[in-house]
């Protein structure tokens, strides 16, 4: 079975209606994404980041204290290292938080922009990064990288 019919075998999987991917929230999709890495590349390490999670203040203040300036730490990340890239770290987005703008342009959020920020940082030191919108263009970007090394960024 190729990776393509893998992909498209798990959409056919029934589903309750209330957990339809328009409907799922960025959690749900970090999550849905785990079960696929888990199923299909059980032997590659990743890693979920946490901190959009609810945590206690003193949580989110050592959070806060624990990382570099404005970076953003990405959703996911998988430690495979290809060609030319450490890692692949991905920023997931629901498909109803597009972080670009139909001309292509990045939206005028100070979120966005932190987040896009990171990616072109990580992007100088070696890593292959980006933001990946959706079920099925996470899934298409981690499937590139491990065959390919990289794929089509959607941040230029």
């Amino acid at each position: 079975m190729t990776e393509q019919e893998r992909i498209q075998s798990y959409f056919k999987k029934p589903i309750n209606r209330a957990t339809r991917e328009l409907e799922w929230s960025e959690s749900q999709l970090s999550m849905k994404v785990c079960e696929y890495l888990r199923e299909y590349h059980p032997t590659i390490p990743f890693q979920v980041d946490m901190s959009g999670e609810k945590l206690t203040k003193a949580a989110a203040q050592r959070s806060s204290k624990a990382r570099a300036g404005q970076y953003k730490q990405p959703d996911l990340t998988l430690y495979v290292k290809k060609g030319k890239f450490g890692t692949l770290m991905l920023e997931l987005k629901k498909l109803s938080a597009h972080p670009l703008k139909q001309n292509g342009d990045l939206k005028k959020n100070e979120h966005i922009e932190l987040q896009a920020n990171s990616i072109k940082w990580l992007r100088q030191y070696g890593q292959c990064a980006d933001f990946a919108v959706g079920y099925e263009d996470t899934i298409n970007k981690i499937n590139k990288y491990l065959v390919e090394g990289e794929f089509e960024y959607l941040l230029k």
